[in-house]
């Protein structure tokens, strides 16, 4: 009795949670509304005429076939009402009538459906990958890439059978199970006691199964969610892979984890399979008891041959809507599963938010102004402690110091994709946090050390700079970064299409098309994270004349490795352990002798060929670099 009582406890609690997912994801319903309602209607047509189908038959069966009786009741009697010679071309015609009727409706039902189905798939996943790209970077550092796509797509597709399909199935099911009751307690209602006494044991069978069927889709979904991952991580480091000849580890570690997903997948299989059988039982049982009971009714008068028909043809029937509640409730089970996924996502709020009453960033000057920033990552790791410092507007500042100082840190705090922990930053006067967040990212641009690109045409990677350029800007900035020296080689030219990231592209060239996408921006500050980094001496000079154009007119904050490229800065900034602990001039900094000095005579013993870019304003209008 307690272990009954635990049950129903839990089972009260996992229903509790299916009408939260239901009740936090109806809203998104709104737009697929129409279409639930056109289906609802084709539905209750459907259950009309599945109603409807014994009848013809009754009338020929009581009418021609068999001698008139008495029995039955007088409503039901319609062969005494029609002509005799009229009963076949009448159930005929009927029989027609009811199947045509039966196609169309169901066909509307179906294409309804459907369409209402993939309107909610739209809108979900344009919520869900909207949703997604505004949460903070700390929250996708934390998460696999391949499980958050397992989300936006297959828990996706399951959530919308809850929502549409088992809604719409249910409504149907439910409908013509009670309207087929109603009718065969109207004929006779001791005999239909058998069918209403057999449906509470179907339910608590039904319910038995989805508890573990619920558990069981919970644990299938995390194991193709990390299938999901190690296949996105898999196809991202192939290169590494197959250089270290290390495709039998990864086939390995695959089987391992595929096959938790398989076994967790036929676990799940297994349990429907179970409840679909149980199911079965019941009904076997309830339709043989059905007919024993229904002959000995006709043979004692009370009903007609036809009634009898009618009957076992209502019990049957009835007995499919319980089958496909069954197996809504299976897959209830799973969708309750995937709605709690998605939920995790929604939920989960940005780290970075404009603050009430923020101002639109327009037409800024570019003066940067650090007041004693500190910054912790969510781990506690310190990466900024107490760093002041200030950027006249046109000016070029170099951030320099050993890995893990900070330098990448610093820019992200610029483009708020993290606040600071402590202390403010302001631009042209303002603090940072008083900006609309999508404003203030419009006045930067950036070149990284790692280009991002897309796979699209070279046009369109170029264009995602400023979506609204014309053709012809978009030409300039191609031959201002030199990127038409080798767009101009290949079969479509800018409208050429390029692989995932780039791959079919050199360093070189990939960064060329980073360079002229920031030149299209036309931001007025400029950021710049190790942008020749990797690149060979060729490509490193190319890349630092395209540079030179770009950082003309605006203020720049370059962070660099090495120091050739940064000696000609208006100011460069030393960071170690997250501190600013020099800050000036190239040849106030040598003259000091601390890190920069020391670094930049290591530097020089190891390249001393080393390229000087000259960050001189008046050099860079007229279109010379250093070198």
């Amino acid at each position: 009795m307690v272990n009954l009582f635990s049950r129903l406890r839990l089972s009260d609690l996992r229903l509790t949670k299916l009408v939260k997912a239901w009740r936090y994801f109806a809203p998104s319903l709104r737009p697929s509304l129409r279409w639930m309602g056109g289906a609802s209607a084709c539905g209750a047509g459907v259950v009309a005429m599945q109603l409807l189908r014994p009848w013809p038959l009754k009338l020929i069966f009581d009418g021609l076939l068999l001698p008139p009786t008495d029995a039955g009741s007088g409503w039901l009697d319609l062969a005494s009402r029609i002509p005799e010679r009229a009963i076949v071309p009448v159930a005929c015609f009927s029989l027609l009538a009811i199947a045509l009727l039966w196609g169309l409706f169901s066909f509307g039902q179906a294409y309804l459906t459907a369409r209402a189905g993939q309107t909610l798939v739209y809108a979900l996943r344009y919520r869900v990958h909207s949703h997604l790209q505004r949460l903070s970077l700390n929250y996708h550092r934390r998460q696999q890439k391949g499980d958050l796509l397992m989300r936006l797509t297959g828990d996706i597709n399951v959530l919308r059978d809850m929502l549409v399909n088992a809604t719409l199935q249910g409504i149907a099911s439910t409908l013509l199970l009670t309207t087929m009751l109603i009718v065969l307690l109207l004929m006779d209602w001791q005999l239909a006691l058998i069918v209403v006494c057999l449906l509470p044991i179907l339910g608590l069978a039904t319910f038995r199964f989805s508890a573990r069927i619920r558990s069981a889709a919970r644990r299938q979904r995390q194991h193709e969610g990390r299938v999901a991952a190690l296949i996105g991580e898999t196809l991202s480091d192939l290169p590494l892979i197959q250089s270290f000849g290390r495709e039998r580890l990864r086939d390995k570690q695959f089987q391992r984890v595929n096959n938790r997903g398989l076994r967790a997948g036929l676990r799940t299989t297994r349990l429907e399979a179970s409840m679909a059988r149980m199911v079965e039982i019941l009904l076997a049982v309830g339709t043989a008891t059905v007919f024993w009971l229904g002959v000995e009714r006709v043979q004692q008068g009370v009903l007609t041959a036809g009634d009898l028909l009618v009957f076992i043809a209502y019990t049957g029937a009835s007995f499919k809507p319980i089958r496909r509640l069954a197996r809504v409730s299976g897959r209830l089970a799973k969708a309750t599963v995937c709605a709690g996924r998605l939920r995790e996502i929604l939920r989960e709020s940005p780290e970075v938010q404009t603050a009430a009453g923020a101002k639109r960033a327009r037409n800024l000057r570019g003066r940067i102004d650090f007041r004693r920033v500190s910054f912790d990552y969510p781990d506690k790791r310190r990466a900024l402690h107490r760093v002041s410092f200030e950027v006249e507007p046109g000016s070029t500042v170099a951030i320099v110091g050993p890995s893990g100082a900070g330098k990448s840190t610093l820019l992200s705090l610029l483009l708020r994709l993290h606040d600071p922990s402590r202390g403010r930053i302001r631009l042209d006067g303002r603090d940072l946090r008083r900006y609309q967040i999508e404003s203030l990212r419009h006045q930067f641009s950036m070149v990284l050390q790692e280009p991002f690109l897309f796979g699209s045409s070279i046009r369109d990677n170029i264009a995602f700079g400023r979506p609204d350029a014309s053709p012809l800007e978009i030409v300039r900035a191609a031959q201002q970064a030199k990127v038409d020296e080798f767009a101009n080689a290949l079969p479509e030219g800018l409208d050429t299409p390029l692989a995932e990231a780039g791959a079919t592209l050199s360093a070189g060239q990939r960064q060329r098309i980073a360079i002229a996408r920031a030149l299209v921006r036309r931001a007025p500050i400029l950021l710049l994270d190790e942008p020749t980094t990797g690149l060979d001496a060729k490509a490193e000079s190319q890349v630092m004349s395209a540079l030179l154009r770009l950082t003309t007119g605006r203020t720049t904050v370059m962070v660099a490795h090495k120091l050739a490229t940064v000696q000609q800065a208006d100011q460069i900034l030393v960071l170690r352990r997250g501190r600013l602990v020099e800050q000036g001039q190239h040849h106030v900094l040598i003259a000091k002798g601390g890190w920069y000095a020391r670094a930049w005579r290591a530097q020089l013993a190891e390249y001393p060929q080393a390229d000087v870019v000259d960050f001189d304003p008046a050099k860079r209008l007229s279109g010379g670099a250093g070198s």
